[in-house]
């Protein structure tokens, strides 16, 4: 069963509304006898369900185990209990748009038995891994609901390591983070700045943040709380779930730095539900085309081959590629170039050596193989983000360093990089005007040592916006960014006196 958004509720109370005030104008008589028989229909089900399953704890994490006893059931048969469990993905559309996130109900056993001779039934069950929130605990017999009990299910936060030196990786990681609305979406702040959004939407709750150690030697605090707005919800002991749990941490920032302070691309992580689908490839009868690599940084060299093509005629290798804007009001669309030309021997055989070109990142681009103006085979090759330059390395105070990023994307999930400058959000870089290429740059401030500056992939736009989590660093990109598998950019700068 797929779960109403927000947006979809809103549409059907206002229709309910509409019927509403429209069967006011009707007939009394028979507006009372037909809330007699709702009322009535209304009890028998209240009766169905009856208050008769006990619980050790109310509330608890994943995987604790819950004592339980169950009363007033048929005598000496068969019995089980059951949970509503929660799948959770991202839809995107046309490989590009990104609508939000979906989530769809499921009743899953937690455990069988059977009744003695009394009607009663004990036992225990492990509080099943998945989205954190309040759950629905139903005793059934004969396939049909006897009773019915609550149970909350608390988000769990572990931080390690707890200590390290400026670039040090801390990683943040959560277990039960909820589906719903107000429990959806966390945010991280670190030394009371606001560094990016926590997410475990297509992970169902399970989910890892990834930051790294800034600022001078000492304790430096890093806080989560919800916030479906795309901020912090601050006091949230006065919203109406103050008992939910709001982590506090201290990192101790130590002597020295960390190797993970050299500037790096990190390796690239899975894409949440594995990724959008690209169409199938078509390619005539026992035509073959093989790329030597399928994913690689612009320059990197790439060796295409391809076999039963027509004997002794001329190839032409074509690029697909996008091109536009979505600020500039003239749109956007695809677009092709020609990487070459090459002839194919007597057998249908050919090889061909070309460098990846220099365009846009994210999902990948399609390659055909064109001969006399009819595509006969195609190629899927994938251009990943790689740091061109940075300069300076170091300087004082004031000091304004260039860089330059390529292989930025263009969809709605990868065509930008949300930057941290010591896990402060700063702003965004967008990559689909510029074809993939990302130059900007940032000034040093701070006090001597080493500074880190960090891109995270985010989401750009969203159609469904119960939960804003837009223009915002992604911190737990590496598990769940969708649409395709972007990594973060570390880089650091050395202030100097």
């Amino acid at each position: 069963m797929k779960i109403p958004t927000y947006k979809q509720l809103f549409i059907a109370g206002t229709l309910v509304s509409m019927l509403a005030l429209v069967a006011c104008s009707g007939a009394e008589e028979t507006t009372t006898t037909q809330k007699d028989q709702t009322t009535e229909t209304t009890e028998k089900a209240e009766v169905k369900l009856k208050n008769n399953i006990s619980l050790s704890v109310d509330r608890g994490f994943v995987r604790d185990e819950v004592k339980f006893d169950a009363t007033d059931l048929e005598p000496n048969k068969e019995v089980e209990l059951t949970w509503n469990s929660i799948d959770g993905k991202y839809i995107v559309e046309d490989l590009y748009a990104v609508v939000g996130p979906e989530f769809t109900e499921e009743e899953i056993t937690l455990t069988k038995g059977k009744a003695d001779a009394e009607g009663k039934w004990s036992g225990s069950f492990k509080v099943p891994e998945g989205f954190g929130g309040d759950f629905t605990i139903w005793v059934k017999q004969d396939g049909e609901k006897i009773g019915q009990v609550g149970y909350t299910v608390d988000p769990s936060f572990v931080m390690e390591p707890e200590s390290g030196p400026v670039g040090t990786e801390i990683t943040i990681k959560m277990e039960g983070l909820g589906w719903s609305t107000y429990m959806r979406n966390w945010q991280l702040t670190y030394d009371n700045k606001y560094t990016g959004l926590v997410t475990g939407i297509s992970t169902n709750g399970t989910a890892e943040a990834k930051i790294r150690a800034a600022g001078d030697v000492g304790k430096h605090a890093i806080r989560l709380r919800t916030g479906y707005l795309g901020m912090q919800y601050i006091n949230y002991l006065q919203s109406p779930y103050p008992d939910k749990p709001a982590p506090d941490f201290l990192f101790e920032v130590t002597e020295g730095v960390a190797s993970t302070i050299e500037n790096h691309v990190e390796e690239t992580p899975v894409a949440a539900d594995g990724g959008v689908v690209m169409p199938e490839l078509k390619n005539k009868d026992k035509v073959k085309v093989d790329l030597s690599v399928t994913e690689g940084i612009v320059g990197a060299p790439v060796k295409l081959t391809a076999s039963n093509l027509p004997a002794e005629k001329e190839v032409e290798f074509v690029f697909n590629t996008m091109r536009g804007s979505r600020v500039s009001g003239n749109g956007f669309g695809e677009e092709t170039t020609v990487l070459g030309k090459a002839p194919i021997d007597k057998d249908g055989k050919i090889e061909f050596d070309f460098p990846i070109p220099d365009d846009l990142g994210g999902i990948p681009h399609r390659i055909d193989l064109v001969v006399d103006g009819e595509v006969y085979g195609q190629t899927y090759l994938r251009i990943l983000p790689s740091i061109v330059s940075m300069e300076p390395l170091s300087g004082p105070v004031g000091t304004k360093i260039s860089i330059t990023i390529k292989g930025g994307g263009w969809t709605e999930f990868d065509n930008a990089y949300y930057l941290t400058y010591d896990n402060a959000y700063t702003g965004y870089l967008c990559a689909f005007n510029s074809a993939g290429n990302l130059t900007f740059d940032v000034i040093a401030t701070g006090s001597t040592g080493y500074h880190i500056i960090d891109l995270y992939p985010g989401i750009y736009k969203q159609e469904i916006k119960d939960t804003d989590m837009t223009l915002i660093p992604q911190l737990t990109y590496s598990t769940d960014h969708p649409g395709s598998a972007m990594p973060a950019i570390r880089l650091a700068f050395k202030v100097t006196e």
